[in-house]
Parts: structure tokens; sequence; C-alpha cells
């Protein structure tokens, strides 16, 4: 089962969501909206930051995790 990996940076106001991994990242590239994607050598998305981001809510930010049926 692939690992999602969620970090949230109050101070920097940053959500970074890695579905790879982050030591195989090797380009970065703005796509529009405050939205960072991260890619590896192969140019495949691995992740994503989302600049300037405040949970609607004080404190941290709640994540909801839906699966597909296969």
């Amino acid at each position: 089962m692939a690992e999602i990996k969620v970090y949230y940076d109050s101070v920097g106001e940053t959500l970074t969501v890695w579905f790879g991994d982050p030591g195989q990242a090797g380009v970065c590239e703005e796509a529009g909206d405050d939205v960072v994607l991260m890619k590896d050598s192969s140019g495949a998305v691995i992740g994503f930051e989302k600049l300037n981001f405040t949970p609607t809510e004080q404190g941290k930010p709640t994540i909801k995790v839906e699966t597909g049926v296969s």
C-alpha cells in the first residue's frame, strides 16, 4: 500500500503532501493558485505544496482520507 505524507507548517503557512519518495524530487514547478508541484527525474508528480495555507479553524487542520473501491 502506498504511503502519503502530509506536513503542515503553521509558521510558513504551507501544506505539503507527498505520495512519492521526497528524496526523488528533482524538479519543482509552479502550477498556479499558490500550488507547487514536486516531480521526480522522469517528470512524474510525486507531491505538491500549497502556499499561504491557513486552516479555517484554530489549531491543526483535519485531514479526511477516503479510499476508492478496487
